[in-house]
């Protein structure tokens, strides 16, 4: 998530240009892979199995290597390869402004520095964001929210973000979570939680947002999409549907481990509204690479209002 955030420093102050963004992006995502294409080019699983993992991880809350190591595919020592040859990542933002002419050493080390000095991040919290450490990140957007059920916030927080990257987009940049009194809505989706314990969630966004997001989820599950979608249709509001159903079975599992038991009803789309607290509610914008959704929690269901009413 660093480069995300690097990149978005280096237009703010006008260091390069969008279009330079955009091609170094795109150089990187040409080094850059996910484990399950290195798993095939290192010839240690076919496609096959790669895809298998992929299911997978939509009914079980783990990492790509531990379902392929318990389904027999990887081995710790290969496995340990992988990540190794992943982790190179972390820098190649830098090393992509710098092939490309953009940047020599020593301009990136000077803004590298600054940026440190800049982002509001303290070491340890930039240090989480060029490991990838979801836990972390969590608690670093996550710090302002303050009531007794914080922990289930961060424990659902922590898996949205994991199912984003997952299934959605790896190019992920956030802002830290802010109170709201109001919210107005475009598309919100939302499936309540009920039991023990209130837990209200969602995410909102623009309409070509929420297509693209359904978009990338079917992507996620078939190897040949039909692109031709005619704004938010019965497909894309289903596999929105679907994504709530995976985020929500996966934290509901996780919730019944640690003995806390909860129900879902089926997912809502809702459409040009308002949302009006019941109780504290957050939001925390999230900027994928097609555009912004905004993720928003509530220990108290919320209520629903049209976009006119007062």
């Amino acid at each position: 998530m660093f480069n995300q955030y690097f990149g978005n420093y280096l237009l703010e102050k006008r260091i390069i240009t969008p279009e330079q963004l955009r091609i170094v992006l795109e150089e990187q995502k040409t080094i850059k892979v996910k484990l399950g294409v290195l798993a095939i080019d290192a010839g240690y699983m076919n496609a096959a199995q790669v895809n298998s993992i992929h299911m997978l991880q939509a009914a079980k809350d783990k990492k790509f290597g531990e379902l392929a190591i318990e389904e027999g595919y990887l081995n710790a020592d290969k496995l340990d390869e992988l990540l190794n040859a992943q982790k190179k990542s972390n820098v190649l933002l830098g090393q992509a402004l710098i092939e490309k002419g953009y940047f020599d050493f020593e301009k990136y080390e000077e803004v590298l520095l600054q940026y440190n000095k800049d982002s509001g991040f303290n070491p340890d919290e930039i240090k989480a964001l060029k490991e990838n450490d979801v836990e972390k990140i969590v608690q670093i957007f996550l710090k302002t929210v303050n009531n007794a059920d914080s922990h289930l916030h961060h424990d659902y927080f922590e898996l949205f973000i994991r199912n984003l990257v997952r299934f959605i987009d790896d190019e992920i940049r956030m802002e830290e979570a802010r109170e709201i009194d109001t919210y107005p809505f475009s598309y919100f989706i939302t499936q309540r939680m009920e039991g023990e314990q209130n837990l209200f969630t969602g995410f909102a966004g623009s309409e070509s947002t929420m297509v693209k997001f359904g978009a990338a989820f079917m992507t996620s599950f078939a190897s040949i999409y039909n692109e031709s979608l005619n704004g938010m249709d019965a497909i894309v509001k289903d596999a929105l549907g679907e994504f709530m159903n995976c985020q929500n079975g996966l934290f509901l599992s996780n919730m019944s481990h640690q003995g806390v038991d909860l129900e879902l009803v089926p997912s809502e789309i809702k459409e040009n509204g308002l949302l009006k607290p019941v109780k504290n509610i957050y939001v925390v914008p999230c900027y994928l690479s097609f555009g912004k959704i905004d993720f928003i929690f509530s220990d108290e269901f919320p209520i629903y209002l049209e976009r006119n009413a007062k």
